[in-house]
């Protein structure tokens, strides 16, 4: 894997990413030729919302997603590992996969620095060989905030009730790219109790 792979300039992906969690981006993740998010025995949650993905999965691959609203749905993954849209090296259905994959993009744990613990070695690696550039110092400002979100909420998991901080990598990187805008000019001591 390419050990410096250009993430882009940090504050335009900062607003491309925000603006897709919010359902309102196109979720452009310059992937290359990494397919490690498909080969990662990954569960894909389908939301009610992701009609062209609807039309163009199987049903006999998905299944109510537990805990969540009636109409949403899961995908599982087959013996491989990959996700079941996956066939020869690329994603069937790119241009109408779901929500999930649009906003699935793993520049967020570089950017938040949180410790990679449960993604699969290609996803590790691809987050290792990200480097982003920053042209403002706007642009590092917000880094520095992603950051300490990300080093707070990863210092601080006990201080939050049960279930409230995201127990898996990813999601936590999410979680302090959503909250960065509180750590904005701000230096925490971590080590306070």
């Amino acid at each position: 894997m390419n050990k410096d792979t250009n993430a882009g300039e940090f504050s335009v992906w900062l607003e491309e990413f925000t603006q897709t969690m919010r359902g309102i981006g196109k979720g452009n993740v310059p992937c290359g030729d990494c397919v490690g998010c498909c080969t990662s025995s990954k569960f894909i949650h389908i939301r009610p919302t992701d009609k062209k993905a609807l039309d163009n999965i199987p049903r006999d691959l998905t299944f109510p997603a537990p805990g969540l609203p009636t109409g949403h749905l899961l995908m599982g993954y087959d013996e491989k590992g990959c996700c079941p849209m996956f066939n020869k090296g690329k994603c069937s259905i790119y241009d109408s996969r779901p929500e999930t994959c649009r906003q699935y993009d793993c520049r967020a744990l570089t950017a938040s620095g949180i410790k990679i613990t449960d993604e699969s070695k290609e996803i590790t690696e691809k987050v290792r060989s990200w480097s982003f550039e920053y042209s403002s110092r706007k642009s590092t400002e917000l880094a520095s905030a992603v950051k300490l979100a990300g080093s707070f909420l990863s210092e601080n998991k006990s201080k939050f009730p049960e279930g409230f901080i995201p127990l898996l990598s990813g999601q936590l990187a999410v979680m302090a790219v959503r909250v960065h805008h509180f750590f904005i000019g701000r230096e925490i001591d971590l080590s306070r109790e």
